[in-house]
């Protein structure tokens, strides 16, 4: 008796691409979803914000911004990218003569040095940059 027929035992085995596809299309969509529901956007520079009892929620409506944050370490950042503080006011009336209605959004750790705000903002506004937006946190109080 003959457990295997000699027509059968000659066929290759057949792996079915359709489950895998299958498989692999809901692993796409679960992978889009999840990333959508990312509340903020990673930034740079970690900041910890100053709290204010009189903060604001910005960016509502659609105007040209330049974002500055300086970290823990007093380094300044143009839009992301490391600048020198000498440098500041060169790049920020650039972008004043391309933009009139620029404006700058300031951020800095809440220990940076006092000096160190005033002096960005004294680049600002000797770039003819007047409207400068600092941000804080929310205090629970």
């Amino acid at each position: 008796m003959r457990i295997f027929e000699p027509s059968k035992a000659k066929r290759p085995p057949i792996i079915r691409v359709i489950n895998l596809v299958d498989v692999l299309f809901i692993l796409l969509i679960f992978f889009i979803a999840t990333t959508t529901f990312r509340a903020t956007s990673p930034t740079a520079v970690k900041l910890v914000l100053p709290e204010a009892k009189t903060a604001e929620e910005v960016g509502r409506e659609k105007v040209d911004r330049l974002n500055i944050a300086v970290g823990s370490d007093e380094t300044i950042y143009l839009d992301n990218k490391p600048v020198a503080l000498s440098v500041l006011e060169k790049a920020l009336r650039d972008a004043k003569e391309k933009n009139p209605k620029v404006q700058v959004q300031f951020s800095a750790d809440k220990t940076v040095s006092y000096g160190t705000v005033v002096a960005i903002v004294d680049a600002a506004r000797s770039a003819g940059i007047p409207d400068i937006t600092a941000f804080t946190k929310k205090s629970a109080k």
